[in-house]
């Protein structure tokens, strides 16, 4: 087991900075939209009152009268900068797992020491789980530090801003499933990143679209929202107790193992290059 954790350490170590630069960035963005939501609470929530809230706030699930903490979730999600970085962050490790090692000629070096191909891919695997709950926990501290600072009419638990914290990586982990997938069969980096990518964007894009109102009554409307993974990513639902969290978590988890595993299986059974 050693080589094992030697190479988890070796691609923490090698992910460091955008680890600490994702880290920092989310710390501050937590910090600055408890900034927001304080001066902004009470006109929120006059606006639910009277029903002149906007489309994607009542899309989020806000009642009338929401606790502070709902209010601060609707800023997790929109706008998308927070989903976007954390699932640049997916991305990027899916497709340096195996392509990118490979494109540098410093895979067999890793290879020829005493470590399996199951062993390696599941270090890969693992630093970026630890990555991602790094990241998304660092919004939470940096949310739940803000809330001192801040005047709020009913300020969170720490552990109550956990769930949806875990919702949010949790949202990341199909992501860097399929990107994985595509890297294990490839020999550079370039094409995996894109293909993951474009999955991600499409799927953003047909959530989007599902949210305008005009489309509303649209019969392809279910189907478009369903279609992406970010329609199972709502964190007022993961603080409020209403909705579907824990079986939208369930089945981000699930998808994203899916597409491990046939990753696993992808790469135990390929060829790889005499150079890499």
């Amino acid at each position: 087991m050693k080589p094992f954790w030697t190479l988890v350490r070796k691609n923490l170590h090698d992910a460091r900075w955008p680890l600490f630069l994702s880290s920092s960035l989310l710390a501050f963005l937590g910090w600055l939209l408890v900034y927001v939501a304080s001066r902004n609470e009470t006109r929120i929530r006059q606006s639910l009152a009277e029903g002149k809230a906007g489309n994607w706030i009542r899309q989020m699930g806000l009642e009338a009268d929401p606790p502070s903490v709902e209010i601060m979730m609707t800023f997790w999600a929109n706008p998308p900068f927070i989903m976007l970085l954390v699932s640049m962050f997916a991305l990027g490790r899916g497709a340096n797992a195996v392509g990118a090692e490979i494109e540098r000629g410093t895979l067999d070096m890793v290879m020829s020491r005493p470590v399996s191909r199951s062993a390696y891919l599941g270090a890969q695997v693992l630093a970026t789980i630890l990555g991602l709950l790094a990241i998304t926990g660092s919004l939470a501290i940096g949310t739940y530090a803000a809330t001192f600072y801040n005047v709020l009419k009913s300020p969170p638990t720490f552990g109550l801003l956990l769930e949806p914290a875990f919702n949010l990586a949790a949202l990341a982990f199909p992501m860097y499933g399929y990107t994985l997938l595509f890297s294990s069969m490839d020999i550079v980096r370039w094409r995996p990143l894109t293909a993951g990518s474009s999955l991600t964007l499409a799927g953003f894009i047909s959530r989007v679209i599902s949210m305008i109102p005009v489309f509303k009554d649209s019969w392809w409307r279910p189907w478009a929202e369903h279609a992406s993974v970010f329609s199972l990513y709502n964190p007022v639902d993961a603080v409020s107790g209403r909705g579907h969290s824990g079986q939208d978590v369930a089945i981000l988890l699930g998808a994203g193992a899916a597409f491990i595993v046939l990753a696993f299986l992808a790469f135990a059974h390929r060829d790889l290059p005499a150079n890499a």
